[in-house]
């Protein structure tokens, strides 16, 4: 039992000692490069001395190891606040000023200690060390303020990815809940009128809307999905209005296998599908067909939906069409084409990048 209370002691002391010994660690660096100087500038100058006596180095190092989270305590605590610049200027100026002072008489205590004191030690380590213990200061304190400004530029980022996802599956439910009023109403007047001439031919088409409708507020449906997921839920739509519309919708397929595992956002093309099913077949009294194609080239998936309807002047996006251009570019990074002329029908092609997909 008392082992099971050592290992959470154990974990919650483990990041404090790793930054114990980062600290010691860096400065033991400095402390040896810093004396490697002096020994180097000594011997060009022909006055090299006992390696000893440059461990004052490391004696000055150490100081600063020592005295390093607590420039990080008050550092954090004064902070570098938006408006109040001039104000926080002034108490690092202070402050730095302090443990500089503070630094170089712990320092000339133990050199005093270590080699015997010299008579103006004390104001000629003070006159010379100031300005590297100001600017060891300003160092740290830098240090601080660019990990709390990247702390809170990563929290901005984790934030608006957070929104983004957010927006995304609100815009996928609002996409479902808006499995539109008159197809349903359509498919009902549908099946009443086949009820008494056509049961079974009914029945298959409750069977179709039923499984329409389970897709369509599946929990597990998020803002991606696969081209064969959802292809199942376009083929479930178009069974109803295939249904509907007897011989006067046709559907074309031309799917390669190896694009049935490809991302692209959750109900992007049954809207598409919708579209040139109400305003290409469903108009025309010889109705017309529906073609669906996927390949996949250069890492991209490539999907187009065509019809032979009726077709258009120009091309306008409404809702349905600005949403999934929208939803395309921010999830995907995808795009996609309109091509329309009166009498040639309606073709949007897809380009969906696939390793940008997240």
């Amino acid at each position: 039992m008392r082992i099971c209370y050592l290992f959470p002691m154990a974990s919650l002391a483990s990041p404090f000692l790793t930054r114990v010994f980062t600290i010691a660690g860096i400065w033991l660096i400095i402390g040896l490069v810093l004396g490697g100087q002096w020994y180097v500038n000594d011997l060009a100058y022909d006055a090299a001395k006992p390696w000893w006596v440059y461990s004052a180095a490391i004696v000055a190092s150490t100081l600063w190891a020592a005295m390093t989270p607590l420039v990080f305590a008050l550092a954090g605590r004064i902070g570098f606040e938006r408006g109040h610049a001039l104000r926080s200027i002034g108490l690092h100026i202070v402050t730095g000023l302090l443990l500089s002072v503070a630094h170089t008489l712990i320092y000339v205590f133990i050199l005093s200690l270590i080699f015997g004191s010299g008579e103006n030690m004390l104001w000629r380590k003070m006159a010379g060390s100031l300005q590297g213990n100001l600017l060891t200061y300003a160092t740290l304190t830098g240090i601080v303020i660019a990990g709390r400004a990247y702390h809170r530029l990563t929290a901005h980022e984790i934030d608006a990815a957070r929104l983004q996802t957010q927006l995304a599956e609100a815009e996928t439910a609002a996409l479902r809940a808006q499995l539109q009023p008159h197809f349903l109403f359509n498919a009902l007047n549908a099946i009443s009128a086949l009820v008494r001439s056509e049961p079974l031919r009914a029945e298959r088409m409750i069977a179709r809307l039923g499984e329409l409708l389970r897709l369509s507020i599946d929990g597990q449906r998020g803002p991606l999905t696969t081209l064969g997921d959802e292809l199942d839920f376009t083929d479930a739509y178009l069974a109803i209005e295939q249904a509907r519309l007897g011989e006067r919708l046709t559907i074309l397929r031309d799917i390669a296998p190896d694009t049935l595992s490809a991302v692209l956002p959750s109900l992007l093309i049954q809207p598409l599908v919708e579209n040139a099913v109400r305003h290409g077949i469903a108009p025309l009294p010889t109705g017309g067909t529906i073609t669906l194609t996927a390949r996949m080239a250069e890492g991209h998936l490539h999907l187009t939906v065509r019809d032979d309807g009726a077709g258009g002047g120009a091309v306008r996006e409404g809702i349905g069409l600005t949403n999934s251009r929208r939803r395309l570019e921010r999830l995907c990074e995808g795009n996609f084409d309109i091509a329309t002329a009166p009498g040639q029908g309606f073709r949007v092609d897809i380009r969906i990048p696939q390793g940008a997909v997240a």
